[in-house]
């Protein structure tokens, strides 16, 4: 009889260690959103909020605005720039304003009747000179003077010539390249006006807002979390003797705790790597057991039902 008990006892005990060391059916596992975090280049105070914490957003959309006021004039300042960069190259092209030539054309006027009455001058004091009425040094001061005189008409020719060409080549391409130079400083201050607005970058979710208008976030410091639709995924994780019933394309059912049906998704990443049971789906059946984690995208018509967080349990579905 003893013996009888002794068998029955050991037979329970070797039950309860296959049933322990049994797999569970449904693969553990949780939701999580892959999240897009924007923020701005630069340190300086937010000015508007455009949207609000759990608003659906479209591609395109305004949803937050800093202070404009020094892009605004850095802006302005490099605009002038550009033009009188440009100003100066365009005079160097094309030589002397008309307004400076015009007065080196008078001048050029001027001394040509000048020099024209030295000669008159010179003529009269020459016959002077050879009827011996004059002296040798007057006649020689009046040749000097018709020779200063028509000196005088060649240089201000020379200066009308001078001014009326464009400057020499390597003074032109030197401005060339000023202009250049102003033209980038314009686009890039344009551009870090453009960069005191943020846009969405996809149709999302404001997940999180994380500063608002008065605060001040450092540069490059996230303001704002979008989560995308198609952002969304399950991750869960296969213990080794099950990896061959998975393979990426594998469809999943996917139940969770509120859901009125179960869900459908599809593998799309299976980690080539092992790892031990991470904390969120500890238990004392996978305690120091090694996992391999693998990923589903839920279909499209699933999507509103999925909440980021929530833990889930994994069915595979067997192909039909």
């Amino acid at each position: 009889m003893l013996n009888n008990k002794l068998i029955i006892f050991l037979c329970c005990l070797t039950l309860l260690s296959g049933c322990k060391d049994a797999e569970p059916f449904a693969l553990a596992g949780y939701t999580y959103g892959e999240f897009t975090y924007l923020s701005f280049p630069f340190t300086e105070e937010v000015e508007e909020l455009f949207v609000a914490k759990g608003e659906t957003v479209s591609k395109g959309q305004k949803l937050m605005q800093m202070v404009k006021f020094t892009a605004e004039n850095a802006l302005h300042v490099a605009e002038k720039n550009v033009l009188a960069e440009q100003a100066l190259l365009h005079n160097l092209e094309t030589g002397e304003r008309q307004a400076a030539l015009n007065m080196v054309r008078a001048q050029l006027e001027r001394a040509k009747s000048a020099a024209s009455l030295a000669k008159r001058e010179l003529e009269r004091q020459q016959r002077l000179y050879k009827a011996k009425m004059v002296s040798v040094a007057e006649w020689e001061r009046a040749k000097e003077d018709y020779i200063q005189k028509k000196a005088q008409v060649k240089e201000l020719l020379h200066q009308l010539e001078v001014k009326e060409l464009p400057a020499r080549e390597a003074e032109i391409n030197n401005q060339k390249s000023r202009v250049e130079s102003a033209v980038l400083q314009r686009d890039k201050a344009r551009w870090d006006l453009e960069q005191r607005t943020l846009f969405a970058p996809q149709d999302a979710l404001v997940y999180d807002i994380l500063y608002h208008p008065g605060e001040r976030p450092a540069a490059d410091r996230p303001v704002i979390s979008l989560l995308s639709p198609d952002r969304i995924k399950i991750r869960f994780y296969v213990p080794e003797k099950r990896l061959g019933e998975i393979q990426t394309g594998t469809r999943i059912k996917v139940h969770c705790d509120g859901c009125s049906r179960s869900l459908s998704a599809y593998i799309n990443y299976i980690s080539p790597q092992a790892e031990f049971s991470p904390p969120v789906i500890y238990s004392t059946q996978r305690r120091e057991k090694l996992l391999f984690m693998a990923e589903a995208v839920p279909v499209k018509e699933d999507l509103p039902l999925v909440k980021t967080g929530q833990p889930v349990a994994i069915e595979v579905v067997s192909d039909e």
